[in-house]
């Protein structure tokens, strides 16, 4: 895919030679399952794929293509039917690893449209079968109950959101609709806010982490792509994958973990 190519060549020149990630052969310490934005361009499965090589990572990363093709990004975003699909798939492949490796952690990671695939797979999960979920400027609507998929999740599930995300995330999914099909700004503008049928004891497990100008130096300029960077990804994103607390570099501050409140738009 010329597309694909150049999107490689072009990390190549920034971040220097993508490593490839270590063949395991059955001795992976865990999966990570990524089901990146709607259109083909796989940008963010790319950059973790980067990230999580040259931060040695012995995790399986397994891109997910759940989507119709390069381009098709309209298809993506609309095909409810395939959103159910590509979710039943993901959890089979998330709980056919777990019976075969029991001891080790599941991640899930979504992006953008992605993130909406994410989440109906962590409904379909039983409770606190995976470790940690990652929401990478989700493209659901605000009000979505994650009470049920924050079940699935053990330790927590952190979205990273930006109010500057303006075109793709507030205009683009008032106009065109979120992934779970409500025409209004979405998620990853503007932070979810729990709908009154919210468990308030699942939604102690979500974080919410608000673009911040520490984050720039990264790549991340609270655009839609900036979390595509490898370089965001690497010190935001991989400490959240290793397991415990994540490393030191995760510089989450409290004042960016909250669920905030409903107000009239993006702020």
């Amino acid at each position: 895919m010329i597309t694909t190519a150049m999107l490689r060549a072009m990390f190549r020149r920034i971040y220097g030679p993508t490593p490839e990630l270590p063949a395991m052969a059955g001795n992976e310490t865990g999966l990570i399952l990524l089901a990146d934005g709607i259109g083909g361009f796989d940008l963010c499965g790319m950059g973790l794929r980067h990230a999580a090589g040259h931060a040695g990572l012995t995790h399986e990363v397994r891109v997910v293509n759940w989507g119709h093709g390069l381009g098709r990004w309209h298809r993506d975003l609309t095909n409810v039917a395939n959103h159910e699909t590509q979710a039943a798939a993901i959890a089979a492949a998330a709980l056919e690893f777990h019976e075969s490796r029991p001891d080790a952690p599941i991640f899930l990671v979504g992006k953008s449209g992605g993130t909406g695939i994410i989440v109906k797979t962590l409904e379909r999960l039983p409770e606190s079968s995976v470790e940690r979920a990652v929401l990478l400027s989700s493209a659901l609507s605000p009000r979505y109950d994650l009470s049920r998929a924050l079940g699935a999740v053990r330790r927590e599930m952190a979205v990273f959101w930006s109010p500057f995300d303006v075109f793709i995330l507030g205009v683009g999914t008032h106009v065109f609709g979120t992934v779970d099909r409500v025409n209004t700004v979405s998620a990853g503008l503007v932070g979810f806010r729990p709908p009154a049928s919210a468990d308030s004891s699942q939604y102690r497990k979500l974080r919410q982490v608000r673009w911040s100008p520490q984050m720039a130096p990264t790549g991340n300029l609270g655009g839609h792509v900036g979390v595509d960077s490898p370089a965001f990804l690497r010190k935001y994103v991989v400490p959240l994958l290793l397991g415990e607390g994540g490393g030191t570099e995760t510089t989450i501050g409290t004042s960016n973990l909250h669920i905030p409140e409903a107000d009239s738009g993006p702020c």
